[in-house]
């Protein structure tokens, strides 16, 4: 999400608290008449997520195939989708009439999967007179991530009517995730008779965490279906980029040409860049994730940052309120 958008939200929230302090001094409230009300909202609906860099390193990476594969005809490796369930529970508690502070938990999730086979030659080369493929080549991608929201916010109520009322809200989210990626390569020669062509079978998981806070700010409509029940329909938007996310990755490889596989287990943080992946056939310049106690330096490495799963998006919603005391 842009810096654009982010000042929106943050102006958004200071925009609520300005509300909050106009009507204590405006219209002081007649607590005399006030009962506090508790009351719990169910929601479902669905968000679109930016993802992040999961996405971005499998985007680079078909690019990547592009180029090294004449016959790939790009895109075969898919993201997550931007659009992903959402469900979200809060209790409520009206402090006036007009305002409600509201605790709530939800879940947000995305996962795809995709495969494709292709010839071409392997270790891949963009350089070529003749082409002639020595292997059949396959990919496999699963990406996944999942978010448990903790969401704090202030709601500010506009009635419409006796049974309709407009919901302003803005607040804070704090955002316990989790994102995976599996990645399969399998390489088998065309011609097994040809000397100079192996099977080659290289394999990457990772499973990483990450933990942090963003802002909030939505609106919505209620319904007043009975005194206790209520039909609620809202958008919210928000801000949340979650860093240092921490893990390992399980690497695999085996070429027929060597009696024993690989296989070796890294534990740190996930980076993205570039990476001189000669030893394996992918080239020099080849788009990777890495996973490393510190920033990965050296000749092999280019363009490193810190990874990022970035939550920001809207998310619709309908749902039910119900009042319980």
């Amino acid at each position: 999400m842009s810096t654009l958008t982010r000042k929106i939200l943050v102006g958004w929230f200071v925009f609520l608290l300005f509300l909050i302090l106009f009507s204590k001094i405006a219209r002081p409230e007649n607590r005399e008449n006030f009962k506090p009300k508790l009351s719990i909202k169910l929601a479902a609906g669905l968000c679109s997520t930016r993802v992040g860099d999961i996405n971005s390193h499998l985007e680079d990476f078909n690019d990547f195939l592009s180029t090294a594969l004449p016959f790939y005809e790009g895109s075969k490796l898919e993201k997550i989708d931007n659009l992903s369930s959402d469900l979200e529970g809060e209790l409520r508690l009206n402090i006036s009439s007009k305002f409600t502070i509201g605790l709530g938990i939800g879940y947000m999730a995305g996962k795809d999967k995709s495969y494709f086979q292709t010839a071409g030659i392997f270790p891949f080369t963009s350089y070529w007179i003749y082409y002639i493929p020595s292997h059949l080549i396959g990919f496999t991608a699963e990406p996944e991530f999942k978010t448990v929201p903790i969401n704090l916010r202030v709601c500010y109520t506009l009635p419409l009517g006796a049974k309709t009322a407009i919901l302003l809200s803005g607040g804070l989210g704090y955002y316990f995730s989790k994102c995976s990626l599996y990645k399969y390569n399998l390489n088998v020669p065309l011609d097994p008779a040809r000397p100079d062509c192996f099977l080659v079978e290289i394999s990457n998981k990772y499973d990483v965490n990450g933990n942090g806070l963003g802002l909030l700010g939505g609106v919505g409509f209620e319904f007043k279906l009975t005194d206790t029940l209520a039909l609620v329909i809202e958008a919210q938007g928000r801000y949340a980029r979650i860093k240092k996310l921490e893990g390992e990755r399980t690497y695999y490889y085996y070429n027929s040409s060597s009696l024993l596989p690989e296989l070796t287990k890294d534990e740190g943080i996930l980076y993205i860049g570039e990476r001189d992946l000669s030893d394996i056939g992918y080239g020099e310049r080849c788009p990777d994730l890495i996973i490393s106690p510190s920033k990965p330096t050296g000749l092999e490495y280019k363009n490193i940052r810190e990874a990022t799963l970035d939550l920001s998006g809207i998310s619709l919603r309908i749902g039910i309120r119900i009042t319980l005391l």
